[in-house]
């Protein structure tokens, strides 16, 4: 991370992973069985270290502008990772000390970080847009498939995340 710190090339790489991600999760989708429906987020383990290196008034403002690109390429609408994203980078700002302690704290900030974007995602669509889902099934098909799929590619590649 040290490069990325000192050039300021952080934001433009995790505006690019978005895409990444978007490749991973599509080509993991293909290999998949139909009903389950695993998404790459690796954007977000970047985003969380998104406030290591600005105040926090810039991560908030970077929360906003990467909330608009995902609803906009991954949402297809406008307004739920815009309302999410701003949130998780003042949790982030606030408990900084706490969650990169090491690379262990890291790991499972990144699985709860999941967690919580998937479960305030589909509530604030169950809230706003009025759709009617079953818990049971989102967790089982969507929820649980992301996580695992999150965790072993954040296994192979946290290392070279660390190098970068």
């Amino acid at each position: 991370m040290k490069v990325i710190r000192k050039y300021h090339f952080f934001p433009l790489i995790l505006f690019l992973s978005l895409f990444v991600d978007g490749q991973i999760s599509f080509l993991i989708t293909r290999f998949c069985p139909n009903s389950f429906e695993p998404t790459s987020f690796l954007f977000l383990y970047g985003f969380m270290l998104l406030s290591l290196y600005f105040s926090e008034i810039a991560s908030i403002w970077w929360g906003v502008f990467f909330g608009f690109c995902f609803d906009v390429y991954f949402l297809h609408t406008l307004g739920i990772a815009f309302l999410v994203f701003p949130l998780l980078q003042v949790i982030f700002y606030r408990c900084n000390q706490i969650i990169l302690v090491n690379r262990l704290t890291r790991f499972f900030t990144f699985l709860l970080t999941i967690l919580l974007f998937q479960i305030l995602t589909n509530l604030l669509l169950f809230l706003f847009i009025g759709i009617k889902f079953n818990w049971i099934t989102l967790i089982i098909y969507q929820i649980v498939p992301s996580l695992i799929l999150n965790m072993l590619l954040l296994i192979v590649l946290q290392p070279l995340l660390e190098k970068i």
